[in-house]
């Protein structure tokens, strides 16, 4: 979820991005479907892709205070409502995640009172109880991955290497389903 944050951050083509999400949901649902049947759940893309929503509707109605937070309780609602994996919590922490960001903190802070480590550990204790709803073991990880990073990219450099990432997740889902199969 982290990872979306920044995404959305750096990303020069918002509306973009938020398809690319969305179009990796419609491949991943085959996959979610034959691993959870009809259960009436959707995939985690689905959950990204309105992480990205929230994120624009606070950008866009960031000047109106309260009025942006509603926009993203909205969102956080319709992950709900949708059942995409993680709803409304998975969505919740990408929004903690982007506003608890160096950069987003820098109007409201002051440049020199906020650098990475306390970034990283106000990120880790807001989205902690959140993280912890699906594990603890899962949720301890996530806060050394998390309180590592140092805000520099990451290896995946170019279009086609982006790409292939966004494959990983129904292939790992098919190759699991597969083995349930076998079982």
């Amino acid at each position: 979820y982290k990872r979306q944050a920044e995404g959305f951050a750096h990303s020069r083509d918002r509306m973009r991005y938020f398809l690319i999400l969305i179009l990796a949901g419609i491949v991943s649902e085959i996959p979610w479907y034959l691993l959870n049947g009809a259960d009436g759940t959707h995939n985690v893309m689905f959950t990204l892709a309105l992480g990205v929503a929230a994120l624009a509707v606070f950008d866009r109605l960031c000047e109106h205070g309260p009025l942006s937070f509603v926009g993203v309780s909205g969102v956080a609602a319709l992950a709900w409502w949708l059942g995409t994996d993680y709803d409304w919590r998975g969505v919740l922490m990408i929004f903690l995640f982007y506003i608890l960001r160096h950069g987003t903190m820098r109007p409201w802070l002051e440049r020199s009172s906020t650098h990475f480590p306390s970034q990283a550990v106000l990120q880790i204790i807001f989205t902690f109880p959140l993280m912890a709803h699906y594990g603890i073991a899962g949720a301890m990880l996530a806060s050394v991955v998390i309180f590592l990073y140092d805000g520099t990219r990451g290896f995946i450099r170019g279009n086609p290497a982006k790409y292939v990432f966004y494959t990983v997740y129904p292939t790992h889902l098919l190759l699991i389903a597969m083995l349930k199969l076998l079982q």
